[in-house]
């Protein structure tokens, strides 16, 4: 056998098809997973956003029931729907919403996030 022959194994580099379907199957899992979790992360935002100011608004006595009539009137604007005004808790004088998301990402599968979102200064 010619020694070319032999030799040529080794300058053949690169990833065969199977490894590359493995890294493209690994690519499109961690896509979905982030790309289905991103509104979850925002929406969480905004509900901190609007706990910080409304601590903020209500710099004096903080009364549960006005903050979460705020809290109601500021989520209906930013189409928060994961937490309601009555789930809002204070907490040695700062607001505190505690909640968990629920993502389906296919069959039975589900991510679980939780989030505690707070008016005290970190």
């Amino acid at each position: 056998m010619p020694l070319s022959k032999l030799n040529q194994r080794y300058y053949q580099r690169g990833m065969s098809f199977w490894g590359t379907l493995l890294v493209l199957a690994a690519l499109l899992f961690i896509g979905t997973f982030v790309l289905k979790s991103i509104p979850a992360y925002l929406e969480y935002n905004s509900i901190r956003t609007t706990i910080k100011s409304i601590a903020k608004e209500s710099s004096g006595e903080l009364n549960k029931k006005e903050i979460a009539t705020a809290f109601d009137r500021q989520a209906s604007i930013d189409n928060i729907e994961s937490i309601q005004g009555r789930d809002i808790r204070i907490e040695g004088g700062a607001i505190v919403a505690e909640y968990q998301k629920v993502i389906p990402l296919f069959g039975n599968m589900s991510i679980l996030l939780d989030f505690k979102a707070s008016s005290a200064a970190k």
